[in-house]
């Protein structure tokens, strides 16, 4: 029956290719993209209408003290301003799809040229309103005083322009390079995942299959047993973070399997601080290192292997946990990395980034895995 409960829980996941994940990766990407695109957009609009704003009304005060004439000034303001607004706000759209680089010399020369243009043609657009609404008001001393003075103000925009667009594009290049790390921890946080649960199966596997033929009852309660632990494995695996309270769950319901198996042969304790019961860690993390006391421990065991499972709170952010058990620390081929310990140690660097301490000692006939954690769990 826990079996049957635990078949749905794999229809949920489906196995993606390469090209699938970047795909989806980019679509990922174009998604933060478009989110940006209208709070810059409604940003830029908030500066362009405050900006020019601001330049009508000392504008309007600059000519004021040339012109001395209030409603000539007020015209000027009012229809030159005008212009310079749909002007610049013809270059942004322009600029938006046709430009993909900013800091370029052509473009710099582009806007130069842009500038001066413009600020020719709303020199002679003055000229005309002065002599056809005021013909008696004061005439320019010469042209080249407004050709300069809109100039100038249409340089200084086109420069905090710039700058704006610049510093937006910063701002996606720095979201594009953080979602591609972030990516690449998840996939590797998954990789990892998967790992632990065919070896947990292999052992599990092992177990069952040594105890069929003389003890065929217990090979069944620990097939159910079995069923039980990887129904949890099943239902967990879209969340990377847990409480730790479901984490020692799952270590218990192992430690069943196998004190079924090893009946009085193997004594597991377990004590655990109450006020870190609630405390988010990664899934699995205490697996492989319960796992890996059973396995090495019995290997130099014939006749008992205890094996106290730790966990408490050191200060207000750090925990250890820690596993004892006794033997030695096994003597293998160098080159021969225990999976359990070589997961752990990848993930623990993933999730808690010179955050934690890992270390495997030896002394008394007792072998103890220790971890402390100095912090909460990053999300990836």
């Amino acid at each position: 029956m826990l079996l049957d409960e635990a078949v749905p829980a794999t229809t949920r996941r489906t196995v993606s290719t390469p090209e699938e994940d970047v795909r989806v990766h980019a679509v990922s990407m174009s998604h933060h993209e478009e989110r940006l695109q209208p709070e810059t957009e409604h940003l830029f609009w908030k500066l362009q209408i405050g900006g020019w704003l601001f330049i009508a009304v000392y504008g309007f005060f600059a000519r004021v003290v040339t012109f001395s004439d209030f409603r000539l000034a007020f015209t000027l303001t009012l229809s030159m301003d005008l212009v310079g607004f749909l002007l610049t706000s013809a270059a942004h759209h322009y600029v938006l799809r046709n430009v993909q680089r900013l800091i370029t010399i052509p473009v710099f020369l582009g806007a130069a040229a842009f500038s001066l243009a413009c600020g020719t043609l709303q020199m002679y657009l003055a000229w005309y309103l002065r002599d056809l609404i005021f013909p008696e008001a004061l005439p320019f001393n010469t042209p080249l005083t407004p050709v300069v003075y809109y100039t100038s103000v249409l340089l200084g925009w086109m420069l905090a322009y710039f700058c704006l667009r610049s510093d937006y594009e910063a701002r996606i290049a720095r979201l594009r390079r953080s979602e591609a790390l972030a990516e690449a921890m998840r996939s590797e946080l998954e990789q990892l995942r998967l790992q632990l649960a065919p070896h947990f199966l292999f052992n599990a596997l092992n177990s069952v299959a040594s105890e069929i033929h003389e003890r065929p009852d217990t090979a069944l309660e620990m097939v159910r047993e079995i069923a039980g632990y990887l129904r949890y494995c099943l239902n967990q695996q879209r969340r990377d973070l847990c409480p730790l309270s479901e984490e020692v769950e799952a270590m218990n319901a192992y430690l069943r399997i196998q004190e079924i198996r090893f009946e009085d042969k193997l004594q597991c304790t377990v004590s655990v601080d109450e006020t870190v019961r609630d405390m988010i860690v990664p899934h699995m993390i205490l697996q492989g290192l319960v796992e890996n006391a059973v396995k090495h421990g019995l290997k130099h065991q014939s006749n008992r292997i205890d094996i106290h499972v730790s966990v408490s709170r050191l200060g207000k952010d750090e925990v250890e946990v820690s596993v004892t058990n006794s033997g030695k620390i096994s003597e293998t081929d160098p080159t021969r990395k225990s999976i359990g310990h070589a997961n752990l140690r990848k993930r623990l660097q993933l999730y808690y980034p010179e955050m934690h301490e890992f270390s495997l000692c030896e002394g008394q006939g007792m072998v103890v895995a220790r971890i402390l954690l100095k912090g909460p769990a990053c999300s990836v």
